[in-house]
Parts: C-alpha cells; structure tokens; sequence
C-alpha cells in the first residue's frame, strides 16, 4: 500500500475536519495524518509546526498542506505518491511562480491547475508537470529523501508566511534538486493574504538570499535581495499602497 503523511497545522477544527474528510475518500493509499493543533497557539510558526510534524510522520511520501484544501478526485493523493516516487530529487505542489525573472509579470506568471478561493476558481495554467521557482505552501509535496538536508527555517519564517517559498529557495541551490508544479485536481478554499508579517518575513528573505539570488518570487509578490532596490522598492510600495 502507499504511504502517504498529511502533515497540516490547524486553527479551526471545523476546516480541519473537512479537509479529512475529503482524504478518506482517497484510494490506493495508506494515510498517516500528522494533525497539529494550534488551536492554543502552541506554535508560533508554521516553519517550527512542519519541522516538527515531520519527525512524527512515517509515510514514504509527504504532503504539506493548509487545513482549507478539498481533494476533488479520488485518486489525487495516489497520483502525488506515483510522482514523488518516480521523483524523489523534486519538491512539487499545486501552485507556484514560474521563473526567477521579474518583476513580475515579465517570466514569472502563476503556475497552476487548482481550485482556489471561496468562488472555486479553476486556474488553467499548468497542465503538465513544469519546473518553477517557488511553490505556494497551500499544497506542497515530496518524497522523504529530499529532507534529508532541508528543514523549514524557523528563524527567518518565524511567522505564517513564505516558509515554503523559502524550503524552494533552499532546494534551488541544491544542484541535486528540483522544483516543480503538477497539476491537482484540488480545492483551495481561501485566497492568500499579503500582511505586514508577510513583508517582514519577504524581507529577510531577502537579506538571507543576498548575491545568491537577484530576485526573491513568490505567488503574493516579489523582493529584491539587494539592500538599496529593495529599499526603494519599499518606499515605492509605502507611498503607493
């Protein structure tokens, strides 16, 4: 049988459950679910919740995902053990930024095949398996192998942004690796939000990846890694916005 972990952090029981619910109706798979209650705020990030949720899972495949995600099809989580075994060098997900190029939108469109938002969407922009930058951490998947030299960074995400976004940073580097978006037949049920902890966190992002990457991308926006662009880039976005 399959062996598959589901490793999600959740604040609303009721989201949580519909999530699960949506997962025993998946085949062909033996689930271990690694459900992180931080409904009292035990974590204070999702990078230092994941971390942990990966010493406690035992499946060979291991999916990262919000307490919103509906799987849509019976045999999704089959079809993301298949991949993740077939490749075990590649972090993939249901979303994610095309290219490092940028700003946006020049190279560095939205790659997905997902459902998103309460209108449930439908976003037809990757019908095939394409390598990209960065992945939304709505959905994030991989075999356990490439964990072996990667965690989620509790210091620099320190809070509920970009901590997958920077797993990929990380895998980048990583000539043995790679990034990739597949398409999922999949619901996400809220859109992202860009607040002020996201910018803080985009921030040291940057500073982190400084002369390592030019430009930081994710599917809620952009930063430069260099100091005085990306100091004018806030100032421009202060004034504007």
């Amino acid at each position: 049988m399959k062996s598959i972990s589901l490793i999600s952090v959740y604040n609303n029981v009721e989201k949580m459950r519909e999530m699960v619910d949506s997962a025993k109706k998946q085949c062909d798979v033996n689930i271990d679910y690694v459900l992180l209650d931080n409904t009292d705020f035990k974590f204070k990030s999702a990078a230092k919740a994941l971390n942990y949720g990966i010493k406690k899972a035992v499946g060979e495949v291991v999916v990262f995902l919000h307490q919103d995600i509906i799987f849509l099809d019976p045999n999704q989580l089959s079809l993301i053990f298949d991949f993740a075994v077939e490749n075990k060098n590649v972090i993939f997900g249901a979303a994610g930024v095309k290219s490092k190029a940028g700003p946006p939108p020049r190279d560095s469109s939205i790659l997905s095949s997902m459902y998103g938002g309460k209108g449930k969407n439908k976003y037809n922009t990757a019908d095939k398996p394409t390598t990209c930058f960065t992945l939304d951490e709505c959905l994030i998947a991989c075999h356990r192998e490439c964990l072996t030299n990667l965690s989620f960074d509790e210091v620099n995400c320190d809070g509920w942004h970009l901590y997958g976004a920077d797993l990929c940073l990380q895998a980048n580097l990583d000539p043995k690796l790679c990034v990739m978006v597949i398409p999922m037949n999949v619901w996400h049920k809220s859109n992202g939000n860009a607040d002020r902890s996201y910018y803080k966190t985009q921030n040291k992002l940057a500073k982190k990846y400084y002369k390592k990457y030019k430009i930081i991308n994710s599917t809620n926006g952009f930063a430069y890694t260099n100091p005085i662009k990306r100091l004018f880039s806030n100032i421009y976005r202060a004034i504007r916005y």
